[in-house]
């Protein structure tokens, strides 16, 4: 096979299985701007909003000036400008989301709250054990980052019912504690063995020299460690958000009140209320809570891929 040949086929393969993932987002953003009655007419059928948005778009370019007659939700026709008819089925487009933001924005901004405070507390604790590990000798070192790798034998499921009982007797049911906590020790496993693998890759000259100048512990984190890590810091950073961000079982479990929930709970909680029966509000809310993390993958691609390639990863 030709090479030109042979990469034109491997793009369409790659394109095609590109336009099979990205349908379901489509169904979902298309879902989003239909009304809860066009579910029954077709279903990947485009919003009648915006069919009629088009078609007043192509009366314009044809030199069409008229009222024209528009049909509510209701199928109830009445004659309106051309001006108006084009507002209101702009209006039309957004009613789904504007409720659905209404009812997921204090989801959004407790996962934002949980995520950002889970992610700051794993790099911390996490980098400060791996430096000691990694740039100090002491007796038991090994023995300790070996009983911590350990801990990862235990599935999460395991530790459900033992960890569910400690919040419990802690009083932190209901409140953001019952998350940020529970995630930030389980996520200091991952993090420290990140962190170690890239710490033992750093130069000793520099902290030897840093500490003929005087430097103490804080200022060798602080001032080699911190700018030098960067990448790594972005990796976990990454991977604490998309886990706490998608994390259902344990929210739903210690929180009962609806304003502790984060976005995975709420969407189940609002999916099992009255608003299963509007499910354009539904799409919406499924459409909107996914925005965060499409933001995060463009502005964290390269610093995640940079953190992969500079030995973030290493044995």
């Amino acid at each position: 096979m030709r090479p030109k040949l042979a990469r034109g086929v491997i793009h369409g393969i790659l394109l095609t299985t590109l336009a099979l993932t990205l349908v379901p987002f489509f169904f979902m953003v298309n879902s989003a701007l239909r009304e809860s009655s066009e579910f029954y007419h077709g279903t990947f059928a485009a919003p009648r909003a915006l069919r009629q948005l088009g078609r007043l778009g192509l009366d314009a370019v044809e030199g069409r000036r008229g009222p024209v007659v528009v049909t509510d939700e209701f199928d109830n026709p009445r004659t309106v400008p051309r001006a108006e008819a084009a507002r209101y089925y702009a209006s039309r487009l957004t009613v789904g989301a504007e409720l659905a933001w209404d009812l997921l924005r204090r989801y959004i901004l407790n996962s934002f709250l949980v995520s950002g405070l889970t992610a700051l507390g794993v790099c911390f604790l996490g980098s400060g054990t791996a430096y000691l590990l990694a740039r100090y000798r002491f007796i038991g070192r090994k023995f300790v980052f070996t009983f911590i790798l350990a801990t990862m034998i235990f599935p999460g499921v395991l530790t459900l019912v033992p960890s569910f009982l400690l919040v419990k007797q802690l009083g932190l049911l209901n409140t953001y504690g019952s998350m940020i906590l529970p995630y930030i020790a389980g996520g200091q496993v991952f993090a420290i063995f990140v962190f170690k693998s890239f710490f033992e890759g750093l130069s000793e000259e520099l902290f030897e020299s840093a500490r003929l100048d005087g430097a103490g512990h804080w200022s060798l984190y602080w001032h080699i460690i911190l700018p030098l890590s960067r990448p790594v810091f972005s990796v976990v950073t990454i991977m604490n958000v998309l886990g706490t961000w998608n994390n259902f079982l344990w929210p739903y479990i210690v929180n009962t009140d609806d304003r502790h929930h984060v976005v995975a709970s709420g969407l189940y909680t609002m999916a099992s209320s009255t608003m299963s029966s509007n499910p354009s509000t539904l799409y919406a809310a499924w459409t909107i809570s996914s925005i965060p993390l499409l933001v995060l993958f463009v502005y964290a691609t390269k610093p995640f891929i940079r953190g992969l390639t500079s030995g973030a990863l290493r044995a």
